[in-house]
């Protein structure tokens, strides 16, 4: 294991954890999802030894969503408060294209993006915007429908009231400041960030599985193989977790192979799952 520091293009300091096999022409990404990061992410880090022990470099790759709350250095020395109560999640393109220059300048020829969670959303918003070369699959790991996630009112029952105060606080010059109501009992976002996130038709709806529009258009774009995976007691179904899976597969209309796989006693995190999860994942990048 190495730990990298990288600069963005924006010029934001971001670290990760490199697993580097004795030798490998293929990498794996690891984009995770809100307030993630290496040390509490204990999947990534069982499944990051098992790609390397297989002969597979991973990455794990922090971007400025890590934590509930960061500070973040700048080039000009200063820093920016961020985390997932203040991010803009179109700057997930600036995050994953830092670690994909990463990849490239460590002599990776191949890479598999790896989204978890809200990184499902960046993964296939960063494919579909940049088409990056050398892509040869893709993992969609507990993969969300964000805006049905704060619409249905089981999940979030003060959706209504905390978007229009969030759009209020935005037009008078406020986006930074905090809505009022927690987001599923566990999160406090920023006006801006609670908009970015819940809005439908914004850059995070790519999986609008609530809606079932006639095309994912963001989705539809990836054309390489995808693995769908959910552990079988994840709380972020929309239907049903079989079914959320079925219709993300059929949406993948351009995707030559979409396999699906559920793993059994996993949440959302796989906790007491990890090694199952990372051999799930390890068995299908070997099948490329």
């Amino acid at each position: 294991m190495d730990t990298l520091y990288i600069w963005t293009k924006d010029g934001l300091r971001l670290q990760g954890i490199h697993y580097e096999p004795p030798k490998s022409g293929l990498c794996v990404l690891v984009v995770h999802g809100m307030s993630g990061n290496i040390i509490e992410n204990y999947f990534a880090d069982v499944l990051g030894k098992r790609l390397s022990k297989a002969g597979v470099g991973c990455i794990y790759g922090h971007n400025r969503g890590y934590n509930h709350i960061n500070d973040i250095l700048k080039k000009n020395g200063k820093t920016i408060r961020l985390g997932t109560t203040y991010e803009r999640f179109n700057e997930c393109l600036y995050d994953i294209d830092a670690w994909f220059s990463v990849i490239k300048k460590l002599g990776y020829e191949k890479v598999v993006l790896l989204g978890h969670s809200l990184g499902c959303n960046k993964v296939i918003r960063y494919f579909s915007k940049k088409n990056p070369k050398g892509v040869v699959g893709v993992v969609l790991a507990s993969p969300p429908d964000m805006v049905g996630l704060f619409e249905k009112p089981e999940y979030q029952p003060s959706h209504k009231e905390l978007l229009k105060e969030a759009k209020k606080n935005v037009k008078e010059g406020n986006p930074r400041k905090l809505v009022s109501g927690v987001i599923w009992d566990w999160y406090r976002l920023s006006s801006q960030t609670y908009l970015d996130l819940s809005e439908r038709g914004g850059s995070v709806d790519n999986l609008p599985v609530l809606q079932d529009p006639d095309k994912f258009l963001e989705l539809a774009q990836i054309n390489v193989p995808i693995l769908g995976i959910m552990g079988e007691e994840d709380d972020i179904a929309i239907r049903s977790l079989r079914e959320d899976l079925d219709l993300i597969k059929a949406k993948a209309v351009n995707c030559p192979l979409f396999t699906k796989r559920f793993i059994k006693g996993g949440n959302h995190t796989y906790g007491g799952c990890e090694n199952d999860f990372s051999q799930t994942v390890l068995s299908w990048v070997k099948g490329l």
